[in-house]
């Protein structure tokens, strides 16, 4: 999502309140430039506008644990699904592949130096604190932050068996580490 006027881009990873902050930021799915960086370093438009220098970069993450579940719910390709069939079998294409099966350092970080493409990251565990904290310091005015695009689940760890986490484990791995998250 583009914001040209604060010379700012976020990077709106799957699953991880990008809906909400979008909203925030005073943008609507509409706006063209709410498209732009959406599959942040995977999209050419991403590369066109940070490559003129002076873009500040950001991004949401969320502990691939938690966010497995919510889109897992989330999707009506998969809801239906025992969660552990989901995780052998995951979305291949489309909004299943992003919500799901997509790690979020495969749009965060540069294939070329293999850095994160970030200046800075929301944690979905610290959301409301996290895009304060950012878009004060980038003097970017927002709305207030609101829940959009919610997927209803219980905690994450309700849905795990030790089969379930070794999948996750495997499947996400360079964002467990890259990250810092856990079980």
């Amino acid at each position: 999502m583009y914001l040209p006027t604060r010379s700012a881009l976020y990077i709106h990873q799957r699953k991880t309140a990008g809906t909400s902050i979008g909203y925030a930021l005073g943008l609507r799915p509409a706006n063209e430039a709410w498209h732009i960086g959406n599959d942040g370093v995977l999209e050419e438009r991403f590369w066109d506008v940070v490559s003129a220098g002076g873009i500040y970069v950001f991004s949401s993450v969320r502990n691939p644990f938690d966010r497995a579940v919510s889109g897992w719910k989330y999707l009506a390709c998969t809801r239906s699904r025992r969660f552990e069939e989901v995780l052998l079998d995951p979305p291949q294409e489309g909004a299943g592949y992003r919500h799901f099966t997509r790690p979020q350092a495969a749009i965060l970080v540069d294939p070329a130096t293999n850095q994160l493409v970030t200046d800075d990251l929301i944690r979905y565990e610290s959301l409301a604190a996290d895009f304060r904290r950012i878009t004060t310091a980038q003097g970017i005015p927002t709305a207030r932050l609101r829940r959009r695009n919610r997927s209803l689940h219980w905690p994450y760890r309700h849905y795990y068996s030790r089969e379930a986490r070794e999948l996750v484990e495997h499947r996400f791995a360079v964002d467990l580490e890259l990250f810092g998250y856990a079980f």
